[in-house]
């Protein structure tokens, strides 16, 4: 038995146990009454001591029948107790009662005239059927009740010699088995009963639990498209009022300066836009990690002269320890980890130092990221992860998109690792990236020749159903040196596959009207050259787009698409 079913069936017990409890006090009162009944009947007839002897220990079960369920529904002990505890007591109180109704019969029938001995019957049947019903769970125990007071009655009738003595004792016999056949079928009935109600209640509850969570995913997508909404607003208004600065001075300095914001803007802009794709692609999993050894010291190295001009007009020590340590990671995802962090100090901390340090902990490494800046403020740490939450100055300065280190902590577990706030640092901001040791160093990297040498002479196919995009990027190619040719449809791409001219590298749109997708055209080219090189460009950013994207093994980019990405993209091997 699984441990579920355990539970589930340690619950319906439990649930049988407290109906038998409920009923066994209310049969209880029912037999105080027909004690007192029957003393009464029987005090001119039986001897004083075996009376009162029977009286007192039946009176004494009838008791602790009353007090037994009383105490349980006053402490209402959960089914672990109620199963080690309580039903076992009612278990050997039952057996207690059945004892004193048995005895009845040799202590009180013998001084009983003919009419009193079958009103006694019918007292004893009435026991039977009460705890038939009140105890049906435990077969065991009415089995035990059946054969010690209709067994007793039989055997009494038998050695009678009245003229129904014989006939009342097949009767007795008769009827409790016919009890023992009511409590099993009654048990079994009972128990379906609780056990579909149970489950009906367990359903109930995942059904609950499922309709909270599609709510929390419905709020939390319009979450995201409200607060994508704004944040897109701000740069594209900047824009917006910078070239109508264009439009109308006529001031060459003036009209250089507001190019400027419009470029600004529309940089900002881009990189918004790539933090939500991401955010998006993480969601849905189409971005996978290519975990490889990674000598830390070429990361930092990397980073610290890409990262000084920033820390120098930001008026910042930027200082990386020096490391020999590597880690298991995926180079790209970890580079952008660790300038998401240290760009994060640079601009938001409001301090003079940053330092980046790695200390071993036992298998792993953790690479600390500190500032001596404002710190996190009153910012719950685990709070700075959720996505659009921002720290105290980025809020100030409406500085960031807040999707940063929601997107840095989600590639830090695509590898293995954790990315968390630590509020133990009092001197200013503290994160700590931790990732699993490498045994050995990563090789170095070779040099690698520029993008635009990597396209000069190449062969490379556009497909895009928009003209403005598809010119437009097959010019901006042709520049790079590369042999384009530009073309609108699948059927386009079959007629130029048909002339002989096999491309090495593919750029498409995803949706090439109504009835082509960007995976026709990929079938298409890959069935002339299974080689070549493919990254699929769309301004569709829904997380089953991504997915499907990513069965084809190729590189996502989502519009607008940066030329230096697009470059990186078409230069890297497959």
């Amino acid at each position: 038995m699984t441990a579920p079913d355990a539970q589930i069936h340690r619950e319906v017990r439990a649930a049988e146990s407290r109906m038998e409890f409920a009923l066994s006090g209310l049969l209880s009162l029912l037999v105080a009454g027909t004690l007192a009944y029957v003393h009464w009947l029987f005090e001119p007839l039986v001897p004083t001591v075996p009376l009162w002897s029977w009286t007192g220990f039946m009176g004494g079960v009838t008791a602790i029948m009353l007090v037994v369920p009383m105490i349980v529904h006053v402490r209402q002990p959960d089914a672990e107790r109620i199963e080690r505890f309580w039903s076992p007591l009612g278990k050997v109180v039952a057996v207690l009662f059945d004892l004193a109704v048995a005895s009845s019969v040799w202590v009180l029938l013998p001084y009983a005239s003919e009419p009193l001995q079958l009103l006694m019957v019918i007292f004893y049947s009435a026991a039977i059927s009460g705890q038939v019903i009140s105890t049906a769970e435990s077969i065991g125990t009415v089995v035990f009740g059946v054969i010690a007071v209709f067994g007793s009655a039989a055997l009494f009738f038998f050695r009678s010699e009245t003229a129904y003595s014989t006939s009342l004792a097949v009767f007795l016999l008769a009827f409790g088995a016919l009890m023992i056949g009511t409590a099993l079928v009654l048990k079994q009935a009972i128990r379906t009963a609780i056990t579909l109600r149970l489950r009906a209640e367990s359903m109930s509850a995942d059904l609950a639990d499922a309709l909270a969570a599609t709510h929390a995913e419905r709020d939390a997508r319009a979450r995201f498209i409200a607060a994508a909404s704004h944040d897109l607003r701000q740069p594209l208004q900047a824009a917006s009022l910078y070239f109508r600065q264009v439009l109308r001075v006529t001031d060459p300095d003036r009209r250089a300066q507001a190019a400027e914001g419009v470029n600004r803007g529309l940089a900002e802009a881009m990189v918004m836009l790539e933090s939500m794709a991401e955010h998006l692609r993480l969601e849905s999993g189409s971005l996978r990690a290519d975990v490889e050894p990674v000598a830390l010291s070429t990361v930092f190295a990397a980073l610290a002269q890409e990262l000084a001009p920033a820390a120098r007009e930001s008026g910042i020590a930027l200082r990386f320890a020096p490391t020999r340590r590597c880690v298991l990671a995926d180079p790209a995802l970890l580079t952008r980890i660790v300038r998401n962090l240290v760009s994060n100090a640079i601009l938001h901390s409001n301090g003079r130092r940053v330092r980046v340090l790695v200390r071993g902990t036992g298998d792993r490494a953790a690479i600390h990221v500190l500032d001596d800046g404002v710190g996190l403020g009153d910012t719950p740490p685990e709070a700075l992860f959720l996505p659009y939450s921002q720290g105290p100055d980025s809020r100030r300065l409406g500085r960031g998109s807040g999707l940063g280190l929601a997107i840095a902590r989600e590639m830090a577990q695509l590898m293995d690792g954790a990315l968390v706030a630590d509020p133990r640092w009092r001197m200013g901001g503290a994160f700590t990236l931790t990732l699993p040791l490498a045994a050995l160093a990563a090789p170095a990297a070779m040099p690698t020749a520029s993008a635009g040498a990597e396209l000069a002479g190449q062969r490379l196919l556009v497909v895009d159903d928009h003209s403005d995009a598809r010119d437009a990027l097959g010019q901006l190619l042709h520049l790079h040196g590369a042999d384009v040719r530009a073309v609108e449809s699948v059927a386009d791409v079959r007629a130029v596959l048909a002339q002989g001219w096999v491309p090495g590298a593919l750029v498409t749109d995803w949706h090439l009207g109504p009835q082509d997708s960007g995976a026709d055209a990929v079938a298409l080219v890959r069935s002339a050259n299974p080689a070549v090189r493919v990254v699929v460009m769309t301004g569709d950013a829904a997380p089953a787009t991504a997915r499907q994207v990513g069965t084809l093994d190729c590189v996502l980019l989502l519009k607008p698409v940066d030329e230096a990405a697009l470059l990186d993209a078409l230069a890297d091997d497959q």
